[in-house]
């Protein structure tokens, strides 16, 4: 069987982690529980766990291995940046605390660096091993090593063993052991030790948890149990109230690229996050190097104290830095010169006259790149500079600036003093402008700028606004600006500005040319791309905030489209819609009305009188022969002539009053097509009526109804609600064969839609009314096919009027749109057949139909919508209403129970299916009569 290529690397990668299984914090802090029980049980049998070989202090010059600076020993402490934020290289310290209660811990020799460099450790797990070697827990918050001078002598420098002689190895060892006063040890010092001694001995094992071994070296945790694994660094203590003297300060990923021993050269080759350089940290040095791939990140950045440094960056410099050691104002500056000239020490070797930097990689930060508050600076730029206010930033001093095929990105200010800047080679300058033109220029305080022929300018635009046509941008202050004669290039981040650059010697301008047709050309509709066009071409107060997230969107054709009015532009269609419902339950309720005399004839006129038939009815008379009937009807013309008989049993027993009622509800959707979106709605509504049969085969009445359309459109477009009230007279004729049904309705609307417009983080709300005018007409005559079969062929017609209100939108502020006052129509007929069979029980009439037909619209097919934006009003646009169906297939069918006294039930399904929507409804209905 064929193995998966992959299978292998799966496997190695399961044996390495057996090999080397990933240490969770839950782990280290069991290993280090562990190690403090081994240390104290070590401490109590100490014989096996005791050396011979801890270092030992025996003064300059002794050859000790240990580093002396005028007499006094450097010693090293891992600690908190907070305790030491007014320390300095060469000014005094004095450890915290009484000496019998407090103490300060201590490695000497340099043994800490070597120890770290052994191991090969990097910034990612400094902190880890750092805490490791001195036998503290990793939960610690320490991150600064702390170099001093004290005095080499048994008074001043202990070791935290029975027997605290630093001069030699210690004689009396473990928590047993009987203390011994070495030679030349004070009693009082020595009375001191001995009670720091017990106190520490009883908070060690007790609420402090540190494996303090009592035998002169650190424990080592987290390597293994044996001697050779457990076995740090040799440590030392200097007991609260002892004084000494600051030699340097180093951040913890910091200690890893310098020397120590006081030295301020820094030569970075990986990961770091803090470095301070400079004589205030350190005595002497005057470099940091960064070699290619080295990254400063995710702490304070590069601080430099003082002059006379040279910075040089081949590696990246990037992001959020925090305070620079508690020196308010210098967060988020990535690489910052103090210039501050060290106060005279003893310590403190010389330093230079100004701040050099040489940059080939890239230094970036939201703030400012890089700062300079004193001295003069000199920046050669090959690499990337990029500040989000500043990129330079420097104070008095005569400062050079020097961008030589690389980039500048940000403001730049020179300060005081007769400052330079030159640009050569295929340089670019980089800057954010405000697109309203307010923006101070963003090269100041430089009195020569010289831009060679390589440079080209690139801008950026905040979001505040929109470049308007012909805006003009002010990039340089200066005494003297020198740019080719051929000119300069310019670039911007908006794809429908370009600029043009113009010096007069002392400043530099750019112009910004916007192209007038970006929007007609690129939006999701042409008319509402002209008029952001439009709007655009001078400063509009009130489109600042529209044009300037549309000039950024990135997407113009999906932003515009969200623009659009898209409830809106389905309004005409929904209200064509609900319309329809309304007349065809009120056709379903007139047909259920008809033939509820009891006779078979489904479809026989209500109320009709006996009328004996003559000449004219024969063919009445023969079509009821054939099928086996009593003839009912008379002749077109003689039904409409007053009866001269009697009523017949059915209508006698019907009142002249009527009452009905019907409830239906629909359901559409339209597809979305020809720039307006697609639509689900759901419609429920109740229409009532009440009639009186006025003449023989007339009735009249007035009917109402209220209907809720709801309709979500697709695509995010929304969604709109309309309630609908109506009312109007009515009328229904029957002339058997013939029957006609009008009805005429007045109606108003309550719309409540509702526009997303996810790119600007808002939504446009609006109310709005409307007013209709609904005229409906059906005629239709009814063939008798024998077996109570019947068909209808039959013609509806339909007129809506649809008056609308002006009204504006709320809650999306320039995306609010306005609409005018306007009005549109809808004109349809619909030419179809019917048929139904009668079944009859007594009284009882039930009958099933079922109908089809096409429907045609003769109005406007292709709407558009009129609207302005509530920042442009003068800019209007029209956007497309979306392809109606000019022709579509209308059908259903229905059911219909009629007893005695004109009592009746009916339902109707009905349903229209078109290229682009369809729609079906249904309606239950009830009559009754007085």
């Amino acid at each position: 069987m064929h193995r998966p290529a992959a299978f292998p690397v799966v496997v190695l990668l399961f044996f390495f982690f057996l090999a080397f299984p990933q240490r969770s914090p839950a782990d280290e802090q069991s290993d280090y529980d562990q190690a403090v029980a081994e240390a104290q049980a070590n401490a109590q049998n100490p014989s096996a766990w005791s050396v011979d070989n801890l270092k030992v202090i025996t003064g300059p010059g002794s050859g000790d291995g240990n580093t002396y600076v005028d007499g006094r020993l450097v010693a090293a402490t891992f600690t908190k940046e907070s305790y030491n934020l007014g320390a300095f290289a060469g000014g005094p310290g004095t450890v915290y605390g009484t000496a019998a209660t407090s103490a300060t811990w201590v490695t000497i020799g340099g043994e800490l660096k070597s120890h770290l460099a052994g191991l090969g450790v990097t910034a990612a797990n400094v902190h880890l091993e750092t805490s490791r070697a001195l036998g503290m827990s990793a939960t610690n918050s320490n991150n600064l090593i702390v170099e001093m001078l004290v005095t080499p002598d048994g008074n001043t420098i202990e070791r935290p063993t029975r027997d605290p002689a630093v001069a030699a190895q210690p004689r009396s060892l473990g928590t047993n052991a009987a203390f011994v006063q070495p030679t030349g040890m004070s009693d009082g010092s020595f009375a001191n030790f001995k009670a720091y001694y017990a106190n520490w001995l009883a908070e060690a094992y007790g609420s402090s948890h540190f494996p303090w071994t009592q035998l002169g070296y650190t424990y080592l945790w987290g390597q293994g149990e044996a001697l050779a694994n457990i076995r740090g660094l040799s440590e030392f203590i200097l007991l609260g109230g002892t004084s000494y003297t600051v030699y340097a300060l180093y951040p913890l990923t910091a200690y890893l690229y310098t020397a120590g021993n006081g030295s301020g050269d820094f030569h970075v080759t990986g990961d770091l996050d803090t470095l301070w350089a400079g004589r205030l940290f350190q005595p002497r040095g005057d470099t940091v190097l960064l070699d290619p791939g080295a990254t400063v990140s995710g702490g304070q950045g590069l601080l430099v104290s003082s002059p006379g440094y040279t910075v040089v960056n081949h590696g990246t410099i990037t992001g959020t830095t925090t305070t620079k050691f508690g020196l308010s104002g210098t967060e988020d500056t990535a690489v910052l010169f103090l210039g501050q000239t060290p106060t005279a020490s003893a310590l403190a070797d010389p330093t230079g006259s100004g701040n050099t930097l040489v940059n080939t990689g890239s230094i970036d930060s939201p703030g400012t790149a890089v700062r300079a508050l004193a001295g003069d600076t000199v920046i050669r730029n090959t690499g990337s500079i990029a500040g989000g206010e500043y990129a330079v930033r420097t104070g008095e001093g005569a400062d050079r600036l020097a961008v030589a095929g690389g980039l500048l990105s940000g403001r730049v200010d020179l300060g005081g003093g007769y400052d330079s800047l030159t640009a050569t080679g295929a340089s670019t300058l980089a800057f954010s402008l405000s697109p309203l033109g307010t923006t101070p220029a963003p090269v100041q305080n430089v009195e020569a700028v010289r831009l060679g022929p390589g440079t080209s300018l690139t801008l950026t635009f905040e979001k505040t606004g929109y470049v308007a046509h012909g805006q003009t941008y002010t990039l340089i202050n200066a005494q003297t600006v020198s740019v080719p004669a051929s000119g300069l290039p310019v670039t911007s981040d908006l794809p429908m500005v370009r600029g043009v650059a113009v010096s007069d010697g002392a400043n530099l301008t750019v112009t910004g040319l916007r192209d007038m047709g970006w929007y007609t050309r690129a939006a999701a509709d042409r008319s509402l791309g002209a008029a952001l066009d439009a709007a655009a071409a001078t400063v509009n107060p009130g489109m600042e905030g529209l044009l300037g997230l549309l000039d950024r969107c990135g997407d113009p054709t999906g932003a515009t489209a969200q623009l659009g009015p898209a409830p809106q532009t389905r309004a005409t269609v929904l209200a064509v819609d609900a319309a329809s419902a309304f007349s065809s339950a009120f056709a379903g309720r007139m047909r259920g009305l008809r033939g509820q005399s009891g006779e078979a004839r489904g479809l026989t006129p209500a109320g009709f009188l006996d009328q004996d038939p003559g000449a004219g009815d024969l063919g009445d008379v023969s079509r009821s022969a054939f099928s086996g009937r009593v003839a009912f009807g008379p002749s077109p013309w003689r039904a409409a002539l007053p009866a001269g008989g009697g009523a017949t049993p059915g209508t006698a027993a019907e009142g002249r009053l009527e009452a009905f009622g019907s409830l239906y509800g629909g359901h559409g959707l339209g597809r979305a097509g020809g720039g307006a979106p697609g639509y689900d709605s759901d419609l429920t509504g109740a229409m009532g009526g009440l009639g009186i049969r006025a003449l023989p085969g007339l009735r009249l009445g007035i009917l109402g109804g209220y209907a809720w359309s709801r309709a979500d459109f697709t695509a995010g477009g929304g969604k709109s609600d309309d309630h609908i009230w109506r009312i109007g007279p009515y009328a229904s004729l029957d002339f058997a064969p013939y029957a006609v049904d009008a009805l005429l309705t007045y109606g108003v609307h309550q719309v409540h839609a509702e526009r997303p417009i996810p790119f600007f983080g808002a939504t446009a709300d609006s109310q709005s009314t409307m007013r209709d005018l609904l005229a409906y007409l059906r005629a239709g005559r009814t063939v008798d096919l024998g077996a109570a079969f019947v068909a209808e062929p039959f013609l509806e017609a339909q007129y809506l009027r649809l008056f609308r209100q002006a009204y504006g939108e709320s809650g999306a502020g320039e995306a609010n749109l306005l609409f005018p006052a306007a009005d549109s129509a809808s004109l349809t007929s619909v030419l179809g057949l019917r048929l139904a069979k009668t079944f009859e029980w007594g009284n009882l009439a039930l009958e099933p139909d079922v109908w089809g037909g096409w429907r045609h619209e003769y109005a406007d097919v292709n709407p558009r919508v009129t609207a302005a934006f509530e920042g442009a009003p003068g800019q209007g646009f029209a956007a497309p209403g979306g392809k109606a169906d000019r022709d579509q297939a209308r059908f259903g069918a229905g059911l219909s129970l009629r007893g005695s006294g004109g009592r009746s039930l009916s339902v109707r399904w009905d349903n229209t299916a078109g290229a682009t929507r369809s729609d079906t409804a249904l309606a239950v209905g009830v009559r009754l009569t007085f």
